[in-house]
């Protein structure tokens, strides 16, 4: 950003913050206009144009200076609206995880204890059965009948078996059925979120591109004022101010959005399961 002759400080996102007071920013746009006239020029500083690229940098250097402080404002402002919204969002997540979660972990552990008992009964009645229709497809009926013989001795305890697996995981789809219906509520109002994060995303791509041409606009000018070139100062000054002026504008659209995130989360508060 413009380092105006070692007057001003860099802070966060690329914002120059000036120095206060006004007669500290005459001195320095004093210094500016001291630092080109003081150059060798080359028969530059008779040129009219050249004269006329100071009087532009002397009346935007107000105006320069105020979008700054306006736009680190705003900066900030969004950046810690977004780190509430996000914290929000982290904690109505984690209270959503939250419903019926002991409940939901006890039945889901019955289950799989089911299933892991009576998986090696099951595994063979199974096993027998296929065994059975490949004896048939064969015509080897001998053999199907003692494996149909020993699969009917497993029949009724592996017809228990499944009853027993079927009850425990109809108890743990009944559970989380009920926990996604308390959930819902809250989970609808939240659903706006996720299209504004895309937003958010695809604009955050633009900011970061204007921001660096603006970046690359301040070390042209900074460039310009080391050689005494007006103009090109001038010129340079123009565009990272206009570029500035760009960055506010998506600033705003952010924080608009980041507003939007920030009433859907506070309905969502209001939907969680008591």
């Amino acid at each position: 950003m413009f380092k105006f002759m070692g007057l001003t400080n860099w802070r966060g996102m690329g914002v120059v913050t000036p120095f206060s007071g006004r007669a500290v920013r005459r001195l320095f746009v004093l210094v500016i206009l001291l630092s080109l006239c003081t150059s060798p020029l080359s028969g530059v500083s008779a040129d009219s144009g050249w004269d006329s690229a100071l009087d532009e940098i002397h009346n935007l250097y107000t105006d320069y200076t105020g979008l700054q402080a306006s736009l680190k404002s705003d900066l900030q402002r969004n950046q810690e609206l977004r780190k509430q919204n996000n914290a929000a969002l982290a904690a109505v997540n984690k209270q959503l995880q939250a419903t019926n979660a002991a409940q939901l972990a006890k039945l889901k552990a019955a289950s799989e204890a089911v299933q892991k008992k009576h998986a090696p009964l099951l595994d063979q009645y199974t096993a027998l059965s296929k065994q059975i229709t490949a004896a048939r497809k064969v015509s080897n009926l001998k053999s199907a009948t003692v494996l149909e013989l020993k699969r009917n001795k497993l029949k009724a305890a592996a017809t228990a078996a499944r009853a027993e697996v079927k009850k425990a995981t109809s108890a743990l789809a009944e559970a989380k059925a009920l926990t996604a219906a308390k959930n819902k509520p809250a989970k609808d109002a939240l659903a706006p979120i996720t299209l504004l994060k895309k937003q958010i995303a695809a604009q955050n791509k633009l900011f970061s591109a204007t921001q660096s041409e603006r970046t690359e606009s301040d070390k042209r000018y900074k460039a310009a004022v080391q050689a005494g070139d007006a103009t090109q100062a001038a010129a340079a000054m123009k565009l990272s101010y206009n570029r500035m002026k760009e960055i506010r504008t998506m600033a705003g659209q952010l924080y608009g959005w980041e507003q939007q995130i920030s009433t859907a989360l506070r309905a969502a508060e209001l939907k969680l399961p008591k």
